[in-house]
């Protein structure tokens, strides 16, 4: 297939952690499709030895740029690595995809043209849906609801895509999924880069919240386009950023949260002494939910 020039300033930034053969062919797709392979930055972030190995040794046979980190620093670190990388090379417009994401080129391509044809436009995401019922919707963008303690939500999550009347362009979100992220240099510029001690969840929340300090500046989910996102469970890790990181959040923007304090750890404390379940799952619960509370309301956060 020829290949598509239009997209000589955009950077696809796909960061790996021991999931080389899903973006082994998720580039392979779209380098199908007609994307040029140096477009592409794969960023490893420290992935076992065989993993990342494997990683480099298809993307030098496929001309893509393959970073190095030298640390698993979590998702903001290794994206903004990679970003700083793929600005030093000229790139204006980025798009972080997880390697789970399967997206077409249409939707790339509308998602370029829609950014730098908006000047206040900082931020840009797809419809996201399910990858194995499609007509499901995972995210028609990222709710925050600070008078809840950041309670987070995914604009009609669950729904079926006949079911929702919706704008082709929705400005009315508090962030674009991170899984599938468009954003052009001056975003970096305004707003800084992400924050890299969330580790996990919630820095791309954080990162687009912050437009609330600039009300000239938007950021948007075109309905009319989509990418499909690979639903995974969620166990320990997941359970512990998200308790940490809206803590974190509440501490960052002021929101006063001892509720949410007292309802996790009554939550924990319920697990722990409940007859029912598995009893090495609820203790396992209830400690890393200690643990998680522990660290949002102590850790130091960076300036």
């Amino acid at each position: 297939m020829k290949e598509t020039n239009s997209l000589g300033n955009l950077a696809i930034i796909i960061l790996n952690y021991n999931t080389a053969g899903k973006i082994a062919n998720q580039v392979t797709q779209l380098i199908a499709e007609g994307i040029s392979s140096s477009i592409f930055y794969i960023i490893d972030n420290h992935s076992k030895i065989e993993d990342r190995k494997s990683l480099e040794d298809f993307s030098q046979k496929n001309n893509l740029n393959f970073i190095k980190s030298p640390e698993n620093g979590g998702y903001a670190k290794g994206n903004n690595i990679a970003i700083a990388h793929a600005i030093n090379d000229g790139k204006i417009v980025f798009l972080i995809l997880n390697p789970d994401i399967e997206i077409p080129l249409k939707t790339i391509s509308t998602l370029y043209e829609t950014i730098s044809n908006e000047k206040e436009l900082l931020f840009v995401g797809p419809r996201i849906c399910d990858k194995y019922d499609r007509n499901i919707i995972f995210s028609d963008g990222g709710i925050l609801k600070p008078e809840k303690c950041f309670e987070s939500d995914h604009l009609h999550y669950g729904r079926n895509v006949e079911e929702v009347n919706s704008s082709e362009k929705n400005y009315r979100i508090d962030y674009v999924n991170g899984s599938a992220l468009m954003f052009k240099k001056e975003t970096v510029e305004i707003l800084g880069k992400m924050r890299e001690d969330f580790f996990m969840y919630f820095e791309e929340a954080e990162w687009c919240y912050r437009l609330k300090q600039y009300p000239k500046y938007k950021q948007a989910i075109l309905t009319n386009v989509v990418a499909y996102h690979e639903m995974s469970d969620k166990g320990d890790f997941y359970q512990f950023y998200m308790t940490r990181n809206r803590i974190y959040m509440c501490r960052l923007y002021q929101i006063p949260h001892k509720s949410l304090i007292k309802s996790y750890l009554y939550e924990a404390q319920k697990r722990f002494l409940g007859f029912k379940g598995n009893t090495k799952k609820n203790f396992s619960f209830f400690t890393t939910q200690v643990k998680a509370v522990l660290e949002g309301e102590f850790q130091k956060l960076n300036s």
